[in-house]
């Protein structure tokens, strides 16, 4: 274990950890299989996106940042496929194009503007984004459609082409994935300074270094969520 790390103070968070559990578990004991069953899941992945983060900076080469990237893909796809249990066969494509352009690009933009040694924390941030924009466009954008299939068929019989009709929708799924970007990025102190920059200092980065590359995550990331939305769009087949 790291030597910033206290042995004591870790001791004592396992121990309001378990009394914490305790407690919850006399309340509400129906619950707290849904509970176990969520800090597994994060262990279990914690230790895969460990053991690859760890060989690709010992490995510092370029197939061990694809071997990264590829992996991150993977398990950003299972979580999405998962949310789409019903349609999962169906949203495969679409989800796999999204996320690998809008992270390809993300990612690739801010490698223009940072070193190297920064690809493996950016990518995992760009996914982090992406995951709840490409499900959420899809969802949306599926939902518009069954809505308003009447609508666009009374449109197409007045002269409106495919893609006319399919417009609302398609703004819709933009805007359900745009909004809650743009809120982030209106609410630093609320929402990314906890995640991001507190994580930055606490890694040695100077505040004013913190602060830029701040705003050029929350830019970058907003390209690929527009990105990912507009390939997730296209490749979507109803």
């Amino acid at each position: 274990m790291s030597s910033d790390i206290s042995f004591w103070g870790v001791s004592l968070l396992v121990v309001l950890l378990l009394a914490s559990v305790a407690v919850y578990w006399l309340i509400d004991r129906k619950e707290m299989a849904r509970v176990l069953r969520v800090f597994g899941l994060m262990a279990g992945q914690m230790a895969v996106i460990g053991i690859i983060a760890w060989t690709a900076c010992k490995a510092n080469a370029w197939w061990a940042d694809m071997l990264w990237l590829v992996v991150l893909i993977a398990l950003a796809t299972g979580w999405c496929l998962y949310k789409m249990r019903k349609t999962w066969k169906q949203m495969l494509t679409s989800v796999v194009a999204a996320l690998t352009a809008g992270t390809l690009i993300g990612s690739g933009v801010m490698m223009l503007c940072m070193p190297g040694r920064f690809f493996i924390p950016i990518t995992a941030v760009m996914v982090t984004h992406l995951v709840v924009a490409v499900k959420e466009t899809l969802q949306t954008y599926q939902r518009s459609l069954t809505h308003t299939e009447a609508h666009r068929l009374y449109m197409q019989a007045n002269g409106a082409t495919l893609l006319e009709s399919l417009m609302p929708s398609v703004r819709r799924a933009l805007r359900s994935t745009v909004q809650p970007q743009l809120r982030t990025m209106a609410q630093p102190l609320l929402v990314t300074m906890p995640l991001l920059f507190v994580g930055m200092l606490l890694g040695g980065v100077s505040p004013a270094t913190a602060v830029v590359v701040m705003i050029l995550l929350m830019m970058a990331a907003f390209v690929s969520t527009v990105v990912a939305a507009i390939v997730a769009l296209y490749c979507f087949k109803r």
